[in-house]
């Protein structure tokens, strides 16, 4: 494989995809030194939105003196601006790894609120912790008004312990399923948790008058146990840095799991007390990592989709509902996690529907064709999708493309640059088709193929 296919595929995994400035860096850079690049967290600055910046306090106080659709109004306007923020730094950050993690935990840790104060804490907290420690995330995303909330341990009291943040805790944040705990110990570790809330500010608060002070048994040993000490206990278990060496491998090296390469990474996970960059090293600075059998071996994400043609072709959108339904239509919409469990993977994200609207985005945005879908229920079945018709008319098409831009690219060899593996086959196949002969159509009709789809 030659230096620039091992860059793209890299760019592909430890970001999302080439960017139409970088040919050159992914011509000339050696793997280690785009690494280097890719993981940078240099001038990282939380989101904020200046229109919707108000105090926990101030949103309280406009919640009484406003109507329930005044309040409705600015979660959903301040959730939909957040979301645009973070798909406009996905695309344009060189902080690449980080909100390429931080999306991971970001569906990990799946939380699902209307109140966008909670919403735009918990992605910065995903953010800036995305590359850092793995024990400080969790404490932080376990103190966090969102995960409080979503989980409902703001109701958790001493009187009649709530269990559900202390099951999710392990079952899908820490543990994996019926991994090490039992029932008992989820019902001890709730008791732990009695009197963690968020405060009249927004903020972490530990009720004390809440709190169930009695001993506790958790995990074989006994003692009066508080929330903070079933966190680090948990933390002490291997089986905990094993879990989420798994999923991470999952999401960026390849849906099969190498069993033999996953007991090696998490003990070197483990041994760094959970730095979560010393495990990014281990990955992307391997020979394994660049082996064919990983190449091409993920379907991409609706996001990393979504991203991956923004980063490639630069459009703007007079309209950013028009790329913000895309994510509704696909399946992954930002602060919209179906579940706890937060979205699918791999070969989920595709169905003969979904397939087949994947491939026609391009075209639509493009400008070469007409989008009327009718999404499907938002429920945990259809993985998120929303509920109201998306209609994007070519005659009024809200999205163009500046080709004038990437003329240098339409000058490469598009499959090459575009598909993980091109094959003869597909490069004939395209060829026959594209009877237009330019390059911008030739570009669309790649972009267009099922290969498309995978990175």
């Amino acid at each position: 494989m030659n230096n620039f296919l091992k860059n793209k595929h890299l760019a592909s995994r430890a970001g999302f995809g080439v960017h139409h400035n970088d040919i050159e860096k992914l011509k000339s850079s050696n793997q280690k030194k785009l690494y280097e690049q890719l993981k940078s967290t240099s001038n990282y600055k939380p989101i904020e939105i200046e229109a919707y910046k108000i105090s926990y306090q101030q949103y309280q106080e406009m919640s009484k003196a406003t109507d329930k659709k005044q309040v409705n109004l600015y979660n959903k306007n301040h959730n939909a601006a957040i979301g645009k923020a973070w798909q406009d730094l996905m695309i344009n950050s060189p902080n690449q790894l980080q909100e390429k993690m931080a999306l991971f935990w970001h569906g990990h840790f799946a939380t699902r609120i209307q109140q966008s104060l909670f919403n735009v804490d918990i992605i910065n907290i995903f953010r800036k912790n995305a590359l850092g420690s793995f024990r400080d995330l969790v404490f932080e995303v376990s103190k966090s008004p969102a995960m409080l909330n979503f989980l409902n341990n703001q109701q958790n009291e001493k009187a009649k312990a709530n269990e559900n943040f202390a099951r999710e805790l392990m079952e899908l944040f820490t543990l994996g399923r019926g991994n090490l705990y039992t029932e008992q110990d989820i019902k001890e570790s709730a008791r732990a948790f009695t009197g963690w809330s968020y405060d009249e500010n927004g903020q972490f608060r530990e009720n004390l008058k809440q709190h169930d002070s009695g001993e506790k048994e958790f995990l074989g040993k006994r003692g009066n146990f508080t929330g903070t000490d079933i966190i680090n206990m948990i933390l002490e278990k291997q089986e905990c840095a094993e879990f989420i060496t798994r999923k991470i491998y999952k999401y960026l090296v390849n849906e099969t799991p190498d069993e033999k390469l996953i007991k090696s990474l998490s003990q070197k996970f483990y041994e760094s007390d959970y730095h979560i960059l010393t495990l990014m090293d281990e990955i992307f600075l391997s020979n394994w990592f660049y082996s064919e059998s990983n190449i091409g071996a993920r379907v991409k994400s609706p996001i990393d989709l979504i991203v991956g043609i923004r980063r490639i072709m630069p459009m703007d959108t007079k309209d950013g509902n028009t790329i913000y339904n895309f994510e509704r239509l696909l399946g992954q919409q930002l602060l919209q996690p179906p579940n706890v469990a937060g979205w699918p993977s791999g070969t989920e994200w595709i169905d003969s529907s979904t397939l087949l609207l994947r491939m026609k985005i391009p075209s639509v945005m493009a400008g070469y064709k007409t989008l009327d879908v009718e999404p499907k229920p938002n429920d945990d079945v259809n993985m998120g999708r929303g509920e109201n018709k998306v209609v994007v008319n070519k005659n009024q098409n809200k999205i163009s493309i500046h080709w004038e831009s990437i003329n240098h690219i339409l000058d490469e060899d598009l499959f090459n640059l575009l598909l993980p593996n091109p094959t003869e086959k597909l490069r004939n196949m395209i060829n026959d088709f594209n009877t237009d002969k330019s390059k911008q159509h030739m570009m669309i009709s790649i972009m267009s193929t099922p290969e498309y789809q995978l990175c």
